[in-house]
């Protein structure tokens, strides 16, 4: 349960309405509902969601994987399931999600997909000390680009998760 009174459509109206235009999907999603409290935040947060998600073309299976990676470095639960299945729907293998944590010693991961893991979880664990090698096994196969888009990406769900996680927001999401 929260830790704090989520807004319902009726106490924000305003921001519900923004919500339903632009998220018509999630709606009810804990995550808008607790931004709509702060409805200066909610009306750059989603438009910039949506800008890191789908920015420079970025391979979504890499940066589902790479989300997820950083949830569970993170220990964060709220985005973790729903980006889990995410990488299921955009092709990833359900054996590789489940062999994800333990990459390192997996024959099921590219080159690539390995060096984008180590970007995730060293990005995550300690953003300044995230390794020239690291960086430049993905920067080198992705451009600046890509490589910018992807910190995006991981950067945003570490956002989220130290957002979601003091929270305690739930989800209604199971893994696929």
């Amino acid at each position: 349960m929260a830790r704090i009174p989520l807004p319902t459509a009726a106490d924000a109206p305003e921001a519900f309405a923004l919500i339903q235009a632009r998220r018509s999907h999630a709606p009810n999603a804990e995550i808008f509902r607790t931004i709509a409290t702060c409805p200066e935040i909610l009306e750059a947060f989603i438009p910039m969601a949506d800008a890191v998600r789908n920015g420079c073309g970025i391979d979504p299976q890499l940066r589902e994987m790479a989300i997820v990676m950083a949830c569970q470095t993170m220990g964060t639960s709220y985005e973790h399931d729903p980006h889990w299945n995410r990488a299921l729907r955009e092709g990833v293998p359900k054996e590789k999600m489940l062999a994800l944590w333990d990459f390192e010693n997996s024959d099921l991961f590219s080159g690539l997909e390995k060096a984008v893991l180590r970007l995730s979880r060293d990005a995550t664990r300690a953003p300044a000390q995230v390794s020239t090698e690291v960086w430049n096994a993905v920067h080198s196969e992705l451009g600046s680009p890509q490589s910018v888009a992807l910190l995006f990406n991981i950067g945003w769900y570490n956002m989220t998760g130290r957002l979601t996680g003091p929270l305690d927001l739930g989800h209604d999401f199971v893994r696929g």
